[in-house]
């Protein structure tokens, strides 16, 4: 029976063992034992090569290499950069052609972002029992004519935000509001610039508040809970776009619209071109459907009403509709009767002329006839030849009660065959 390969190992130390034979041992004992194993130091070295990412995690007096496999990178929460203090998940690998030990990283976050986490989660929970997530969301304006941009100048977010805008919307104006981005400047600054955008000389109408991506301290200064209740209370359509998709920070939550990147915030903003031609062409084509279809209504009415017996000209069949619109403007105008008897025998007399150049059935003109005994039965005037006299006040409106006049009132008084002015000198007892 062939020895073990620990025996082997500890045999006589007369007989050298090979190099491959001492990886293969190695790799194969300690791989298992070292997998899922939990690290935290400081990043050095960072480079890249063939799609992988490689670097060494160290302390004080020692140093380990790592490496991130290309097929795991775009399923990593943090890319790790120099000098960062971060925590890993990874498996031992003993390369044998080179005799290397490396950690194969499978997950990686900065150290201390736990309690970043824990009190992020603490801060949104304040909040949210104050109402602050809780208000009703502004609407964006369709095609803004101004936007203030709030954000770091020279920075990428800035740079992307200009040149969407310039792409999508050309003539619309941007006016920047410069604020830092990260460090003990980014809540006040950011304070200062969103109050200040927000005053009527600017004439914004909508408000951008970008950053590009970063880790969770970088974009710690976006979870103050004073700024945060700023864009809140924002008097003006507020859009964030901080960070990275996967980045949400307390301002996103506050805002009227979060968008997942800076170039997106622009995007919702603004309408492309070709877009808003689309939409012109489609209201356009909405507006002649609609319009053919009350053509097609007007053109069964007026067939329809040409065949009633006794209206075979069609200009006359406009002309009523002419006066009975002239009379409904009146009506609204006010409701003055004496204007309004005027206007029914402005209509009377033309309805007259019509019923005498054109010979129509007995029942229509005795339909005309009644109209006409009902419309002079409706004249105020009417009363005055039977001895009644109508009273008037200086503007012409009828007196309908002795309530309405008072001592010194001047009146118009008005019979059948003339009108005569009077005064109010004392009351009569009734």
């Amino acid at each position: 029976m062939s020895p073990s390969i620990p025996d082997q190992l500890t045999s006589d130390l007369q007989a050298p063992l090979s190099v491959s034979f001492f990886l293969e041992h190695l790799k194969k004992n300690t791989e298992p034992r070292y997998r899922s194993l939990y690290l935290v130091g400081e990043v050095s070295a960072v480079k890249s090569s063939g799609g992988h990412l490689y670097f060494n995690l160290k302390e004080d007096n020692a140093a380990v290499s790592c490496a991130i496999w290309r097929t795991v990178l775009p399923t990593l929460k943090h890319i790790p950069k120099d000098g960062e203090r971060i925590i890993i998940q990874a498996n031992l690998s003993v390369y044998i052609p080179r005799g290397t030990l490396t950690l194969a990283v499978t997950y990686c976050e900065l150290a201390g972002q736990g309690d970043l986490q824990a009190k992020l989660k603490q801060l949104e929970a304040q909040l949210r029992i104050e109402g602050v997530f809780d208000r009703t969301r502004k609407e964006l304006p369709l095609s803004p004519k101004k936007v203030g941009v709030i954000a770091a100048l020279g920075g990428a977010a800035l740079q992307d935000v200009l040149r969407v805008t310039g792409r999508r919307a050309p003539g619309m104006d941007v006016l920047v509001f410069p604020a830092a981005a990260q460090g003990e400047r980014c809540v006040p600054e950011n304070l200062q610039m969103l109050e200040e955008a927000q005053q009527p000389h600017w004439g914004c109408d909508v408000l951008l508040m970008v950053r590009g991506g970063g880790s969770p301290e970088d974009l710690w200064g976006f979870n103050d809970p004073d700024l945060v209740r700023a864009v809140a209370a924002c008097r003006l359509p507020l859009v964030t776009g901080v960070g990275h998709e996967i980045d949400t920070t307390l301002v996103d939550l506050a805002s009227d619209q979060r968008a997942a990147t800076p170039s997106q915030a622009a995007e919702i903003i603004t309408t492309e071109r070709n877009e808003l031609s689309l939409q012109v062409f489609a209201q356009v084509q909405e507006l002649t459907r609609v319009m053919k279809e009350v053509i097609g209504r007007c053109e069964t009415e007026f067939n329809l009403l040409s065949d009633r017996d006794g209206l075979y000209v069609v200009p006359d069949r406009i002309t009523q509709l002419r006066h009975q619109l002239e009379i409904h403007q009146a009506r609204l105008a006010g409701r003055d009767p004496i204007r309004r008897v005027d206007l029914f025998k402005i209509q009377l007399t033309n309805q007259w002329q019509r019923l005498r150049q054109y010979t129509i059935r007995p029942a229509i003109k005795e339909r005309y006839l009644a109209l006409a005994t009902q419309m002079a039965s409706l004249n105020p005037e009417a009363p005055l030849s039977r001895g009644f006299v109508l009273t008037l006040d200086s503007q012409g409106r009828p007196i309908t009660s002795a309530k309405h006049v008072s001592i010194g009132d001047e009146l118009n008084l008005k019979w059948a065959d003339g009108a005569q002015a009077a005064q109010i000198i004392k009351p009569t007892k009734s």
